[in-house]
């Protein structure tokens, strides 16, 4: 589900979008309410297990604020947690002290996304326990064989923004590999393997 980025769920968590006088505006418990019943139909509909929350906190995309940023995420995780849904998605915008809280608060898997960090911080917030898992969309969109150059410790391709919101090809499936047989080789061995449960989330993309 996502409340993240200035989309509908995150304008009602925002203390400047969300200008309602209702059960749905005003104080953090309001303004959480809508986030918490729409997770709450979604999970009673498909699974707890099969459903997700990705939020931005902090993020000012699309002029968002939320000036209360710990408390509205804190209350939205506790009033969630009870679902035990199938993981929360955290796009990080620079709050160290609030992933943090925010992964001491959640109870079930966490996917953080650093968005523009190099993969070596990344996976240092695997080793500190920070995440469960992290996001990688953009180095594994420019390098289709990411994990033989992750084992190769090989240089990687950088990323084109320019060529992330439609088009054709070009930014999408002529990104090189390592060698003409890299991709071809690893997606063999892949396949033989259990698959991937989910591809990754996208960075900036929604």
């Amino acid at each position: 589900m996502q409340a993240a980025n200035g989309y509908l769920a995150h304008q009602f968590l925002s203390d400047n979008a969300n200008e309602r006088t209702d059960q749905y505006g005003g104080a953090v418990t309001n303004r959480i309410r809508f986030a918490v019943e729409v997770a709450s139909a979604v999970a009673d509909e498909i699974g707890a297990d099969r459903t997700g929350l990705r939020v931005s906190p902090g993020n000012s995309y699309n002029d968002i604020t939320e000036h209360d940023t710990h408390q509205v995420n804190s209350a939205l995780l506790a009033a969630l947690a009870p679902l035990n849904l199938a993981h929360l998605h955290v796009i990080h915008a620079g709050d160290e002290d609030l992933v943090a809280r925010l992964r001491r608060e959640w109870p079930t898997a966490l996917l953080l996304n650093r968005a523009g960090a190099p993969l070596d911080a990344r996976i240092a917030d695997l080793d500190a326990e920070l995440a469960d898992v992290v996001t990688v969309a953009a180095a594994a969109l420019a390098n289709p064989d990411l994990p033989a150059r992750l084992q190769a410790n090989a240089p990687l391709n950088a990323a084109d923004p320019a060529t992330f919101y439609g088009g054709d090809h070009t930014g999408y499936t002529d990104y090189p590999t390592l060698d003409a047989g890299t991709e071809a080789t690893w997606h063999r061995r892949a396949t033989r393997r259990a698959p991937v449960e989910a591809p990754p989330e996208g960075e900036g993309t929604g």
